[in-house]
């Protein structure tokens, strides 16, 4: 008789662990790609970023994103777009904030996702 109430909870253990992975099996919604922009520049470069969905990916593939000066903490540029299945999308900004080549981020938001990357800038000639 002891064994019987052991063999339901087993039953009942292995139905739980097969539910919760038939309910956390979901497919993936958004599968949004970011360009990851160069950390260490040269004054006067161009920062790059960009974004591209995987072909076939559903959901919000809406990503914002924005360039931050690390001095001030203003947002010198900011961009919402959509990501394309078809091809990249890229941006390109000047040397920091108003060409000033001080140290920037970029920030991108997307859906269930948030990047940072520091970019620092070094003189032409050094």
């Amino acid at each position: 008789m002891a064994r019987r109430p052991i063999v339901h909870r087993m039953r009942r253990i292995v139905l739980i662990a097969v539910a919760a992975l038939a309910l956390g099996a979901t497919p993936s919604e958004a599968a949004v790609l970011i360009h990851a922009p160069k950390k260490h520049l040269v004054c006067g470069d161009a920062v790059t970023v960009g974004i591209w969905a995987q072909p076939g990916t559903t959901g919000s593939r809406t990503v914002r994103i924005k360039a931050v000066d690390r001095k001030s903490g203003k947002t010198w540029w900011r961009k919402k777009a959509k990501a394309r299945t078809s091809r990249w999308r890229y941006w390109y900004l000047p040397s920091g904030r108003d060409g000033r080549c001080d140290p920037t981020t970029i920030v991108y938001t997307g859906p269930g996702f948030t990047a940072r990357f520091k970019i620092t800038f070094k003189s032409e000639g050094v």
